[in-house]
């Protein structure tokens, strides 16, 4: 199965159960002060979650270009040292705005990964916060997970933040283990290549404020967000995203302008790093930022002298980000 044709039934599905597939934002937020990158799906319906704005839908699908590189979400220097972080990534998700909540969310997500895309029910793992009772019932009577793989954390991994301030809830995550001990509890959350989350289904109930109070929202929200180049990793068979039809063809070209083989280690890790940030700069600059010395600005400019970095790695010591760009 293609990337594209993952992202399209992603959307498909959710098109059928009475979502508007609606446009992804810009990568950069000119609009919203309290982001230098757009880095969740969410963030374009900011407004809704706090109560100023409405739309004319209350469910809603996209993919969204996503940047995450400073602050809370700071996934920069584990970015080609492992194959599954990115600054740069495509997040697919599903919205309800005061219609559906839990049950739906925990039990589509399940239809969609098991019915549809047909994943080994014994090699998933779901994680609930740890006094959201609700949302450990439902997935133990609504789906046919086995209910030793239903685990509890606390707020570091299972109560979802946007920033510092606004929209925030705790969060239930499914991960899926790839390896040969699938059935051992260990390994969720533990950072291990073999076992890492897909599908982050947000439970949206409360605004924090910029004393760290959090306030009940007047209505209750979805908002959940599935790691697009993970999931291509898990349906196309790899064991790495760098290996997926999403970053091949940039691998590749690597590899051409190098003259080096991606058959090692020492030459995987500079070649990720400049699959990846070369990604960054494409869809950042292209939707309005620069490099620069300040902001969002001075993030790329970081981003961009990694990527020639590594380059060097490879020989690679003339300019040749811009030879991986049509």
């Amino acid at each position: 199965m293609t990337s594209k044709e993952i992202r399209e039934q992603f959307l498909s599905f959710f098109r059928e159960k009475g979502h508007k597939i609606v446009p992804g934002a810009p990568v950069v937020p000119f609009d919203d002060p309290t982001l230098l990158f757009t880095n969740a799906g969410m963030n374009q319906f900011k407004d809704v979650f706090l109560g100023n704005g409405k739309r004319d839908y209350s469910r809603a699908s996209d993919t969204q270009k996503c940047i995450r590189v400073s602050g809370k979400h700071n996934d920069l220097e584990e970015v080609g040292y492992d194959t599954y972080h990115h600054t740069f990534f495509e997040m697919l998700g599903n919205w309800s705005f005061g219609d559906y909540y839990k049950k739906e969310a925990i039990t589509w997500a399940w239809e969609l990964l098991t019915h549809v895309w047909k994943l080994p029910k014994e090699r998933l793992w779901v994680t609930v916060y740890n006094d959201d009772d609700e949302s450990y019932e439902l997935w133990k009577t609504e789906t046919d997970i086995d209910p030793k793989h239903i685990l509890r954390f606390g707020e570091k991994d299972n109560f979802w933040e946007m920033g510092e301030t606004g929209p925030c809830g705790p969060c239930s995550e499914i991960h899926i283990n790839t390896g040969d001990d699938y059935d051992n509890p260990k390994y969720v959350n533990a950072g291990v290549p073999e076992c890492i989350e897909l599908w982050n289904l947000v439970f949206i109930q409360y605004n924090k404020d910029k004393n760290g109070k959090r306030h009940d929202l007047p209505m209750k929200h979805i908002d959940t967000g599935m790691g697009f180049e993970r999931m291509c990793a898990v349906l196309q068979n790899k064991n790495s995203n760098y290996d997926t039809d999403v970053f091949s063809p940039l691998i590749e070209q690597v590899v051409k302008l190098s003259g080096i083989k991606n058959d090692s280690e020492d030459n995987k890790i500079p070649m990720r790093v400049i699959a990846d940030h070369i990604r960054t700069l494409t869809f950042a600059i292209a939707d309005g930022a620069v490099p620069g010395n300040e902001g969002r600005g001075y993030v790329l400019r970081r981003i961009l002298r990694r990527a020639a970095r590594y380059g060097r790695k490879l020989n690679l010591n003339d300019p040749f980000l811009y030879k991986l760009v049509d």
